[in-house]
């Protein structure tokens, strides 16, 4: 298995270059009523290779000596601080495997602290991890918790699933019916925090 690059779209059909075009969105609205172009049938769905990351401004031009930052915000919603962007390299396919840290969240918990984001259902490949899926479906049901999954030693850091992609905290959560089993991985990259 391996990863493709598939270009979605040139910078003409982007809405940035419709809008340099057009300048205004209901024109550019209009415009799609009459004519169907905003997919060129010969670009889009090519498979690319060999590309680097470029930064555009506005007006689609190139920028050079680009300094990313991040800005983190308090719960009230003022700006706390702004950092460059830490880049972080993927943890995820490494000779260090996912571990779960076995420490168990309830639901209820869960629910009022996390923004959950993104969901992947976890599958088996034979009998022998269909039995242990299984029965780690039914424990966290059982429960009603959900268990922190992550990288390093412990199963405590955040996974990454590529080069200079998001962190994100993992949950698994468990669910059966019978002898079938559906067990979850949650993933998070924002806390819910009082104002208070």
């Amino acid at each position: 298995m391996h990863t493709l690059r598939v270009l979605k779209a040139p910078a003409a059909c982007s809405f940035e270059g419709l809008m340099k075009k057009y300048g205004d969105p209901e024109k550019i609205a209009e415009a799609l009523l009459q004519d169907d172009f905003e997919i060129d049938l010969l670009q889009c769905g090519r498979f690319i290779d060999n590309v680097s990351k470029l930064y555009l401004d506005k007006n689609q031009r190139p920028l050079f000596k680009v300094v990313r930052t991040e800005k983190v915000f308090l719960p009230d919603g003022t700006l706390k601080e702004e950092r460059p962007v830490k880049e972080s390299l993927a943890n995820v396919l490494l000779e260090t495997p996912i571990r779960m840290s076995g420490k168990l969240i309830p639901k209820k918990d869960a629910t009022q602290k996390i923004v959950l984001s993104r969901k992947y259902q976890l599958s088996h490949s034979n009998g022998l991890t269909f039995e242990f899926l299984f029965n780690m479906a039914k424990e966290l049901e059982d429960s009603n918790c959900l268990m922190l999954v992550g990288a390093g030693a412990k199963g405590l850091e955040p996974l990454v699933f590529q080069d200079g992609g998001k962190a994100y905290r993992a949950f698994l959560e468990g669910r059966t019916n019978g002898e079938k089993y559906c067990l979850i991985m949650h993933l998070s990259n924002l806390e819910l925090k009082s104002i208070l």
